[in-house]
């Protein structure tokens, strides 16, 4: 796969060198890569890359002497993953909803729409390896992972230019694989051995990512997103069906009911109940709404089910409430 990544720099001078010369430029050479070293006002760097039909492997060794802003271009929509040794924050990016720092020593997956992008890398020594994952690929191997769900749901929906999820600290394991492949020779089968490094990096980001969904942290946040959620859409048909309410959020029927209860303490079907029955009774109390229109507003569309309803939860019917208060 050719590179869909490209650097807008305005160096001073580049060069392609050998694989020897780059021995004393990085403690990764790579012997499959081609290299171009970039001398800059700032400092230079190394960029040595692999292409393979399923991904484009880069690896930067940044030197620089001040903080140093990179533009570049994805020419096309692409999953990445990004790893770095860094002990300290590396990049930032601004998305036009603040700063986002993303820290050293850190793996991370991401996509980013086809466009130009700013990032600030900050002053010293920084080893980063980017890999540019072709999505049709990405998405038949792992588009039905429950963990990835939302996430490439919101590549599909082209609402977000870029989406990033946890970072997670496997960049030795990473950086050890890489290692490995950088000692390949051009005599092997280099498509398998990619295919692998490949496969392995995102397995291990995988494991870490579905790791951390089954924490505690996860399942509160989650749950007060479904609470928040279902005040706001009491009457709405979709609390009243789990299967729909679960692809809403992009999670299981089996994950939802547990949220659900973590969130309310019961299970959602009577929460909702019990919303829309102190609502009706609101309404009954401080409106002339007909009791068809009661029901109707609480999410009901049989006027009898919730009047059965309504004098199960407060032990008399709507009409002997109405009657009482006037």
């Amino acid at each position: 796969m050719r590179s869909h990544v490209k650097l807008l720099l305005k160096p001073d001078k580049i060069i392609h060198p050998s694989f020897d010369q780059r021995v004393g430029l990085t403690s990764i050479p790579l012997k499959l890569a081609e290299a171009t070293y970039i001398t800059l006002a700032d400092g230079d760097l190394l960029v040595q890359s692999i292409s393979h039909h399923l991904v484009d492997i880069q690896l930067y060794d940044y030197r620089v002497a001040a903080d140093f802003v990179v533009d570049f271009e994805a020419t096309i929509d692409l999953f990445f993953m990004m790893a770095m040794q860094d002990d300290s924050p590396v990049i930032h990016e601004d998305d036009n909803e603040g700063i986002f720092e993303i820290l050293g020593n850190s793996c991370m997956l991401s996509y980013l729409k086809a466009g130009k992008y700013q990032r600030s890398i900050t002053t010293g020594n920084h080893q980063i390896l980017l890999l540019s994952i072709k999505p049709d690929w990405f998405i038949s191997k792992y588009g039905k992972m429950e963990e990835l769900k939302e996430f490439i749901a919101s590549f599909k929906s082209n609402e977000l230019l870029n989406f990033r999820l946890p970072s997670f600290n496997i960049t030795q394991q990473i950086f050890n694989s890489l290692k490995k492949l950088g000692n390949l020779y051009e005599h092997r089968d280099v498509e398998i051995d990619l295919h692998i490094f490949l496969n392995d990096c995102i397995s291990r980001y995988l494991l870490k990512l579905r790791q951390g969904m089954v924490t505690v942290k996860y399942q509160q946040d989650k749950a007060k997103e479904i609470a928040e959620f279902v005040r706001k859409n009491y009457a709405s048909k979709i609390v009243g069906d789990e299967t729909e309410l679960a692809e809403r959020f992009m999670i299981s029927t089996t994950m939802l009911i547990r949220l659900a209860k973590l969130a309310f303490d019961r299970p959602l079907h009577n929460h909702v109940i019990e919303l829309r029955m102190h609502q009706g009774l609101k309404l009954l109390l401080t409106t002339q709404k007909t009791i068809q229109e009661i029901s109707a507003s609480v999410g009901y569309d049989d006027p009898k089910y919730f009047s059965r309803a309504f004098k199960k939860k407060f032990g008399l019917p709507p009409t002997e409430i109405r009657i009482s208060i006037l």
